[in-house]
C-alpha cells in the first residue's frame, strides 16, 4: 500500500470518527437574519454557485420572486424579476452560510429556520440550519408560481415559527432516535420520512402551547415529510464535523452532494471549501400524474446531503415501499453500497446501517451512488411532478478524490 493510500485511509477514519461523535438535536427556530446573519437583498439557494445568478432556473426564479414579495422588496412579480435580473437581489449558495435548503426553495432574511445543534460539542456548539416545514399543499420548495405560497410563507414565519420556538424552549429534541425508528419502520429518511416524523411528533406535540396549538398540531399530523428538513440539517451537521475545516487533508469522504438545477456538485472532507461540479440532468422515476407531459428540471436541492451520509438512496433496502416504486429506475450494482461507505454508525448499529460515502471508492468501482429525490417542473408551472432517482456521475467523484489526494501528495 502506498503512503498516499495509507494517509487516505487514516484521514477517512479520523473524519468518520468525528462524524459519528455528533449528537444532532433540534434546538430552536430562528429567522435567517438572526441564525445566519443574513441581511440586505440576499437569497440563499441549494447547490453550488450559479454560473449566472441573475438568470437562475425557472423554479428557483419563481421561489425567489415569492421571497422578494414576502420580504417587501417588491410589490409584484414584475418588479421582483427585475431586481433579480439586475443583480440587486443576490443569489448565493446556502451551504456557504452553514444552511441547507430543499429543492428550489430559497432562504430570505425573514425565513424561519430550524436550528440543529451538536449536543456533544464542547464550548460553542456546532450548528446547522434548514428551512422550517410548513405543511402539505403549495410549498416554496416545489418552485411553482402559485400565489397561495405567499400565504403559506406568512403562516410559516409567523404563527408556526413562534409556536414551535416556544415549544423548544422546554428542551432540545434528539434526532437520532426518530431517525432510527424511521429506518426500522420503512423510512429511507429522504424519499420517505413518515415514521420518523411520527416519532418526532410524539415528543413535540405535548410541548405545544398557546392559541395556535390546534392548528400546529393539525399541520404536524398531516405532514409526513416534516422530519425531512430537520434531517437535512442533522446530516449537514455531521458531515461538517467530518470535514472540520479540512483538518484531514487526505480525506476523500463526501461532505456535500447538492445541485442547483443546472450543475451538480460535491465537496470532500479534505478540501471542504471547494465545489467539484458537472452538468446536471433530471431525476428519473414515477410521476404523480403520468398523463402530465411536463419536463422535469435537472436535479436540484441540498437534500443529497442525506444520501451522501448514507441514508436515502444508499438505504433503500430499509424502505421496501419506496424501493418497489423506484426499482425500475435503479442502476445495476446499486446494492453494492457497503463497498462505498466507511462503517456502521454507532447510533444505527441495531440495524447495521453504514455511513460515510468515500469518493475514492466510488471512483474505483465506477458505480455512482443513488440519490432519491423529488422531481419538479422545469417551467415552474406544475410544481412537484413525482419522486425519482438521480445518479451523479462516478467520474465526478473520481476527479474530486484524485484532486484531493494529488494536493495532499504535493504538501
Amino acid at each position: 500500500m502506498s503512503q498516499i493510500a495509507i494517509d487516505n485511509e487514516k484521514a477517512n477514519l479520523q473524519a468518520f470518527a468525528r462524524l459519528c461523535a455528533v449528537r444532532p438535536a433540534w434546538t430552536a427556530v430562528r429567522p435567517a437574519r438572526e441564525a445566519l446573519g443574513l441581511s440586505g437583498f440576499t437569497l440563499l439557494h441549494a447547490g453550488p454557485p450559479f454560473t449566472d445568478p441573475c438568470r437562475p432556473p425557472a423554479p428557483v426564479l419563481a421561489s425567489a420572486v415569492h421571497c422578494c414579495m414576502h420580504e417587501g422588496w417588491a410589490q409584484d412579480e414584475t418588479q421582483a424579476r427585475r431586481l433579480i435580473a439586475d443583480g440587486r437581489v443576490r443569489l448565493l449558495p446556502a451551504q456557504q452560510y452553514g444552511a441547507v435548503t430543499p429543492l428550489a426553495a430559497v432562504i430570505s432574511p425573514g425565513t424561519a429556520l430550524v436550528e440543529v445543534s451538536d449536543l456533544d460539542s464542547a464550548g460553542e456548539r456546532r450548528r446547522a440550519w434548514s428551512m422550517l416545514g410548513s405543511g402539505a399543499g403549495p410549498e416554496l420548495r416545489f418552485g411553482s408560481r402559485n400565489p397561495a405560497i405567499l400565504q403559506r410563507l406568512a403562516w410559516r414565519d409567523g404563527p408556526l415559527a413562534a409556536g414551535l420556538a416556544a415549544a423548544l424552549q422546554a428542551r432540545p429534541i434528539d434526532l437520532l432516535g426518530p431517525a432510527l425508528l424511521g429506518l426500522t419502520d420503512g423510512d429511507d429518511l429522504h424519499a420517505n420520512t413518515g415514521a420518523a416524523t411520527a416519532a418526532l411528533c410524539d415528543v413535540l406535540i405535548p410541548l405545544l402551547r398557546g392559541e395556535d396549538e390546534a392548528a400546529i398540531t393539525e399541520m404536524l399530523n398531516g405532514t409526513p415529510a416534516f422530519f425531512l428538513p430537520l434531517w437535512m440539517a442533522a446530516c449537514h451537521l455531521m458531515l461538517d464535523a467530518a470535514a472540520d475545516n479540512g483538518r484531514d487533508a487526505a480525506s476523500t469522504l463526501v461532505v456535500a452532494l447538492a445541485a442547483n438545477g443546472q450543475d451538480v456538485g460535491i465537496r470532500l472532507a479534505g478540501r471542504p471549501a471547494q465545489w467539484f461540479t458537472a452538468p446536471a440532468h433530471p431525476p428519473a422515476g414515477p410521476r404523480l400524474n403520468p398523463q402530465l407531459q411536463a419536463d422535469a428540471l435537472a436535479v436540484i436541492g441540498d437534500s443529497g446531503v442525506i444520501d451522501a451520509l448514507g441514508f436515502g438512496g444508499q438505504a433503500l433496502t430499509f424502505a421496501p415501499d419506496i424501493l418497489a416504486a423506484l426499482l425500475p429506475w435503479m442502476p445495476a450494482g446499486w446494492r453494492d453500497v457497503p463497498e462505498r461507505l466507511s462503517g456502521v454508525h454507532p447510533a444505527f448499529a441495531p440495524v447495521g446501517l453504514r455511513v460515510g460515502l468515500d469518493a475514492a471508492a466510488v471512483g474505483r468501482r465506477d458505480i455512482a451512488p443513488v440519490t432519491a429525490i423529488g422531481m419538479i417542473d422545469a417551467d415552474a408551472q406544475h410544481g412537484l411532478l413525482g419522486r425519482g432517482v438521480y445518479l451523479a456521475p462516478a467520474e465526478l467523484f473520481a476527479r474530486a478524490s484524485e484532486t484531493v489526494l494529488r494536493s495532499h501528495a504535493q504538501t
